[in-house]
């Protein structure tokens, strides 16, 4: 694959310190152009190397509401990592064997696109090239799942949100190397059903093996095979810091030599981003839960895998 950088903005890389800036960058890749915004952390410098977020939309997303919506910016910069905030073509991540809601460009190869994102940034803006990090809400994080699956010895570890694998993707699904991992799923969310299948919003052309998703609590015990888990857990419930939100939450702790798994269960929780707007009805998506920030989680939980 022959990829062509662009740098949309002339800026010079020359070991300068920036104020914390948000630019919208593309890069041409398998003859495509590609958008996604760079957000460089306050006293980013390119004198050292940073550690880099992949932060995914969902179906339908774009990036700028992503970048409002995941409330990533502010908990990152305090340790220094650039966030990339990459666009699907059609707002939709081509990701083979999962469908999505809406049009797909099936000849957009975005398992490429966040290769060559990732080989952008560590040659331009000096991104650690061993501590990349992705995260994603919805098809943002069904795609991250799928990048530890197919991009596997790229990412450093990953984070997805109200997400899962398509039943039929069960038995191929794998890691070619343990990866540290996050997941956050809600009882009551209506899109990816807690308890597997379709989700009750999908009818008509939503229904098929790419919709029929596997059940979030046998996708944590896959999870804990792939990454070697000790059999015990830590069980911590989340303080309810707004009972008004219609939650609660619980945090399992699987620890693992090689990789450990975190899940929080939001009892209640919809498809939604913890912490922060409801940016649909709850007659469509469910609840918000307010008791914690999963921006906050994902970024302590990446800064605790070693380096």
């Amino acid at each position: 694959m022959k990829c062509f950088y662009s740098l949309l903005l002339g800026i010079i890389i020359s070991g300068s310190l920036y104020a914390q800036s948000n630019i919208s960058k593309f890069i041409m890749v398998d003859g495509k152009k590609r958008e996604y915004i760079i957000h460089l952390p306050e006293n980013y410098s390119t004198l050292k190397i940073s550690p880099v977020i992949i932060a995914l939309h969902g179906s339908g997303g774009k990036d700028e509401g992503t970048q409002r919506l995941y409330k990533l910016d502010i908990p990152a910069d305090r340790y220094g990592y650039i966030i990339l905030y990459p666009q699907a073509i059609y707002k939709n991540w081509n990701i083979p064997g999962i469908s999505a809601y809406g049009e797909v460009d099936s000849s957009a190869n975005d398992i490429h696109f966040i290769s060559a994102l990732i080989d952008s940034t560590v040659t331009f803006y000096k991104g650690d090239s061993t501590r990349v990090f992705v995260t994603g809400l919805s098809r943002g994080g069904k795609f991250s799942l799928y990048l530890a699956y197919k991009l596997n010895h790229r990412i450093r570890a990953i984070a997805p949100v109200c997400a899962s694998i398509p039943r039929n993707m069960e038995d191929e699904y794998k890691f070619n190397k343990p990866i540290p991992l996050l997941l956050i799923n809600g009882t009551a969310d209506p899109l990816v059903n807690y308890n597997g299948g379709y989700g009750k919003l999908n009818t008509g052309q939503h229904i098929g093996p790419g919709f029929d998703m596997l059940p979030t609590e046998e996708l944590v015990d896959k999870l804990k095979i792939l990454n070697r888990c000790d059999t015990t857990e830590t069980v911590t419930n989340i303080p309810d810091k707004d009972p008004s939100d219609g939650c609660t939450a619980v945090k399992y702790v699987y620890k693992s030599k090689f990789a450990p798994v975190e899940f929080i269960k939001i009892i209640g929780g919809g498809h939604t981003w913890a912490g922060s707007f409801q940016y649909l009805p709850k007659f469509l998506i469910g609840n918000t839960c307010q008791d914690f920030s999963a921006a906050d989680e994902i970024i302590n939980f990446f800064n605790s895998v070693p380096k």
